[in-house]
């Protein structure tokens, strides 16, 4: 829970942000904007009630609406940097039970019983584990916001053939794959400042169109607007088309922890509802042609009901002839129990299609406890969050995914673990899943990717009593044995003792970002660490890594410029 110093920091933002918004209503911002997270009308769950369902058949739920834009933006016009000094911290997001509730489910998590389903975790080198790649910085507390700071991070990561986008609350940066800076430390809020409902940003995403050589940049805005950038040319990262959605449909008054994936005719975007509690899971299909083109999109929304956190499938791979639904996961905030939805040819107004649950306790044998705050050398503790999905990503025919964190116990005593799950959506099938720990040690905000060999990354935070917050990666072969991880390696070591001002327990991040190399083979991961060098109140730093299997061999000719497989000339920088 935030302490009062922040509280009142983030009121008194609050109140400063609503007066600057009221002044300025239907102006085009010409300053850069601290992120703040605005809450929902009245605390979530505050009856203390769980999921309500949504609406059916409501007025959103029928035709097809147009976006704002498009705005063409040139980076090369977009002042880097961060202007206001303001520390901001962004709470956690919002849940459909009360505090009290999620309060009352971590001590019961304290109570749980050792489980011998359990994978222990074990560290050093192993002939099949992973060869590591190029590693370097990413962005820290200081760049993301220069003099103010900004918590937690939720960073996310695209890789394309020629660039490394590593987001974070509220910025990004654009790399080289070799770690060379192209664009430094930009603001979302100066990036999309031509359009007026770009503002108050939060929860950013980024994705890599594998097929159309496409960046796509999305943030949420304020709470009632989705603002999304995409390439205005294939491998473009200096043109831009901005467009901007409101997402006050159906119940909603508020609009959080948004996600989107790209497949082959569409880019979807999912998030919660909130109308002082939850009140519905909702998606959003637009139209990726016309975003491409820059033209006027049309896009489509429906609601999950009481299924919450839709997570759309990010899409890999040679996908771009592929017929059918486009996947999204939904859970029911059980820590057990998640949802497959189909949702086909969503712009002729179709509804998506839920298939039956898929129950990932009885898949793994693991209790699924309640996150638990977890501790780090120095003291305090930091927010391990709830049991939302983290993420889904599509490839030949699977979907792998990671329920954030959940609590078990590895023996003596409960701890924070990393549970995966690699998912057939049109089978309706768990293909494999497991749960990672050790104890005494605490993993938490995993996110994991395959390859094209079916082999799969995953990585995440972890820290104890006795280290500080650092970030670790793992992985699978697809012939290693069923539910199990190889050793884990260490990618960046925490640097001391993390601090913020919005004391303890510390807001750590919602979400960290794995994801493949359109290679197919190379994994890149974006992960956090304590960096008590870090300018500004909060000391937390962000850090890039990438590695690959030996044993899994590129895969070309999955973009339309005109190289076949083996042209490896073809991948070849050009700047656009």
């Amino acid at each position: 829970m935030t302490k009062n110093l922040a509280l009142c920091m983030t009121l008194l933002v609050l109140v400063l942000t609503l007066a600057f918004v009221s002044s300025q209503a239907m102006q085009q911002p010409t300053d850069p904007e601290v992120a703040l997270k605005p809450s929902p009308a009245s605390p979530a769950g505050a009856n203390g009630s769980g999921p309500a369902g949504g609406p059916s058949g409501s007025s959103s739920d029928r035709g097809v609406f147009q976006a704002n834009g498009p705005i063409r933006v040139n980076l090369h016009e977009v002042p880097t940097g961060f202007v206001p000094d303001l520390n901001v911290v962004i709470p956690p997001p919002a849940m459909p039970i009360s505090e009290a509730e999620a309060e009352r489910l971590r001590q019961q998590a304290l109570l749980l019983a050792p489980d011998s389903d359990i994978q222990i975790a074990t560290t050093g080198p192993s002939t099949l584990a992973p060869t590591a790649g190029v590693s370097f910085d990413a962005i820290d507390a200081g760049e993301c916001c220069t003099s103010g700071t900004n918590t937690p991070p939720d960073p996310e990561l695209g890789v394309g053939k020629d660039y490394v986008i590593p987001v974070v609350n509220v910025a990004f940066k654009i790399f080289e794959k070799d770690g060379t800076l192209v664009q430094g430390a930009t603001t979302f809020a100066s990036f999309m400042s031509a359009d007026p409902n770009c503002i108050g940003v939060f929860d950013p995403n980024v994705a890599y169109d594998e097929v159309e050589d496409r960046y796509i940049l999305g943030i949420d805005a304020n709470g009632s607007n989705y603002c999304i950038a995409v390439s205005a040319n294939a491998g473009d990262i200096v043109n831009w088309n901005l467009y901007s959605i409101p997402t006050l449909q159906g119940c909603g008054t508020f609009h959080d922890y948004p996600h989107i994936g790209v497949g082959p005719d569409l880019i979807v975007m999912g998030a919660n509802q909130f109308a002082g509690s939850f009140c519905e899971g909702r998606v959003w299909a637009m139209d990726k042609s016309a975003m491409y083109a820059g033209n006027a999109m049309s896009f489509v929304t429906k609601s999950t009901g009481s299924d919450g956190t839709p997570m759309p499938a990010n899409y890999h791979g040679d996908f771009g002839s592929l017929s059918g639904p486009h996947w999204f996961m939904t859970e029911v905030f059980d820590g057990c129990n998640h949802n497959v939805w189909g949702w086909t040819d969503p712009l002729t107004g179709t509804n998506p299609v839920k298939k039956s649950n898929l129950n990932l306790c009885t898949a793994t044998g693991v209790t699924a406890g309640f996150p638990v705050n977890w501790p780090q050398s120095g003291g305090s503790s930091i927010q391990a969050n709830d049991w939302r999905g983290q993420s889904s990503e599509y490839r030949d025919g699977t979907i792998t995914m990671t329920n954030q964190t959940i609590s078990c116990n590895p023996g003596s005593g409960t701890v924070d673990c990393v549970r995966w799950a690699n998912i057939d959506p049109a089978g309706n099938s768990i293909v494999d899943a497991g749960v990672l720990g050790s104890n005494g040690e605490y993993r938490t905000f995993a996110n994991a990717v395959s390859n094209s060999c079916g082999d799969i990354a995953v990585g995440y935070s972890k820290g104890s009593s006795s280290t500080f917050p650092s970030t670790y990666v793992t992985g699978r072969l697809s012939t290693d044995p069923a539910g199990t991880l190889q050793p884990e390696a260490l990618l960046k070591a925490g640097d001391g003792t993390y601090t913020c001002f919005d004391g303890s327990p510390y807001r750590w991040g919602d979400y960290t970002g794995m994801t493949i190399d359109p290679d197919g083979t190379t994994f890149w991961y974006l992960g956090e660490y304590s960096k008590p060098s870090a300018v500004g109140s909060c000391k937390w730093g962000t850090y890039i890594g990438s590695f690959s299997y030996d044993s899994c061999s590129p895969t070309l000719g999955i973009f339309t410029d005109g190289f076949e497989s083996g042209d490896v000339s073809a991948w070849s920088r050009s700047q656009p």
